[in-house]
């Protein structure tokens, strides 16, 4: 007998972890049975949990703020109910601005055909999604959700280059576009567009936006009076949409402001006529709070790449001709999976706070230091890297709401070499989650 005690006090002393853990579950157990447990006074000081570190209080900030997560609730488990629908709110978008395209280069608003394939390929690497300008509206209205981070391509003032360089490229890859005309220049011979081109376009992803009617800036005065220069306004907005609109017979929802000058009554103006979203020239990304009369695009100037690489740089990132992006279904020299991702791609888990898991043991040397897991809607996660086994590994502490999740793997192969990065998405079957497991 005083053996038994004698093991047990050791037990007891060595695993108090373990009693944590046994005690916790109790709690639960009794406050299920409507009891509430009281400890003695002496194991009450002992249970008393350390306060958290600033890293440990910021996450639990971000997860508290995240419509990502949620706390687990064991009466969520009792029956299968509808999940309510989440608007992911955190998303951010980067639109670029493309005017004319040719074989060869030579100013800033011509970019060469190849060059724009350099970019397009840049894009379809990196695995961030190209959308249509429509999906950024519908998201704003509250209607569906898009993806953490996505671009949007655009194009202005309907160069034929359009449909002659950029949009063989843009079908290659299966993106996306909204091309911006204005009247004045549609159908009308030389280098303009044609209607043909333009329904053509349509027919493969492409939205007709107005660009106004005369192209001229809508500051211009030009000796107006106030009356008068407001009167022109309306009629460059409006004139240029109904124009499209009786044209195609699809509603015309976004302009483009003529080199980017507006004002605060344009923008309004803009709204109240019926567009949906009038964009700028200004190199701002596109978030939950940007005014819609005021959306932000990164313009293209020619050869160079400056644009470019902020508009694909998100969140600090590196940009998509910096990073070097891997595919997640790349494989090594022996035909075997290069990385090793659980839950995989597209995959549909049942488990809605699953535990992340990496395998980088084909890819060869990785600086530890240099591995960042990040989740979306969550930011970088405090994800573990060991090594000697080159696992990454991240339990989520709150379960999932929603049912899409993206995740990012950014490291580094040696210091001074550029990121690797290999982004996936998987998904969650929040119905079967609530169903009993046989």
């Amino acid at each position: 007998m005083r053996y038994f005690t004698l093991s047990l006090s050791i037990l007891l002393l060595a695993g108090l972890p373990a009693c944590k853990r046994i005690e916790s579950k109790l709690d639960r157990l009794a406050r299920a049975a409507g009891i509430t447990p009281e400890l003695p006074p002496e194991q009450k000081t002992a249970l008393v949990e350390a306060p958290l570190t600033p890293e440990q209080e910021a996450m639990e900030k971000r997860l508290q703020e995240s419509a990502v997560f949620e706390a687990a609730k064991e009466e969520d488990l009792q029956a299968p109910k509808a999940e309510a629908f989440e608007l992911n709110k955190s998303a951010v978008v980067s639109i670029l601005g493309y005017h004319d395209f040719r074989e060869r280069g030579g100013s800033p608003m011509i970019i060469a055909a190849s060059k724009f394939k350099e970019q397009m390929k840049a894009i379809k690497e990196s695995g961030i999604p190209v959308i249509p300008l429509s999906d950024v509206i519908a998201w704003r209205k509250g209607l569906k959700n898009i993806p953490e981070e996505s671009l949007v391509i655009t194009m202005d003032d309907g160069w034929a280059g359009v449909y002659t360089y950029a949009y063989p490229i843009l079908k290659e890859y299966d993106f996306p576009f909204t091309v911006y005309v204005y009247k004045k220049y549609v159908n009308i011979g030389g280098r303009s567009l044609s209607w043909a081109q333009i329904k053509e376009m349509t027919q493969h992803g492409c939205e007709i936006g107005s660009h106004s009617v005369s192209h001229e800036s809508l500051r211009a005065k030009k000796g107006r009076t106030d009356a008068e220069h407001l009167q022109w306004v309306l009629g460059e907005l409006k004139d240029s949409k109904e124009f499209i609109e009786k044209n195609l017979g699809v509603p015309c929802t976004t302009f483009a402001y003529p080199f980017g000058v507006f004002d605060e009554v344009m923008a309004e103006t803009g709204l109240q006529v019926g567009y949906e979203s009038l964009v700028t020239v200004n190199s701002q990304k596109v978030n939950w709070d940007t005014h819609l009369g005021k959306i932000g695009r990164f313009i293209i100037h020619g050869e160079s790449d400056a644009n470019f690489r902020l508009a694909t740089s998100f969140r600090g990132r590196g940009d998509v001709t910096s990073n070097h992006f891997l595919k997640t279904d790349a494989k090594d020299a022996d035909g075997k999976k290069l990385v090793e991702m659980s839950p995989g791609p597209d995959e549909v888990i049942k488990d809605r706070r699953p535990v992340i898991r990496v395998n980088l043991q084909r890819v060869g040397s990785v600086v530890p230091g240099t591995v960042r897991l990040r989740i979306a809607g969550l930011g970088t996660v405090p994800a573990q890297y060991d090594p000697v086994t080159m696992m990454v590994v991240y339990p989520l502490p709150y379960r999932l709401r929603r049912q899409d999740c993206a995740v990012t793997l950014s490291f580094k192969r040696a210091e001074g070499q550029p990121d690797e990065v290999v982004t996936w998405r998987f998904k969650v079957d929040l119905e079967a989650s609530y169903l009993p497991q046989s």
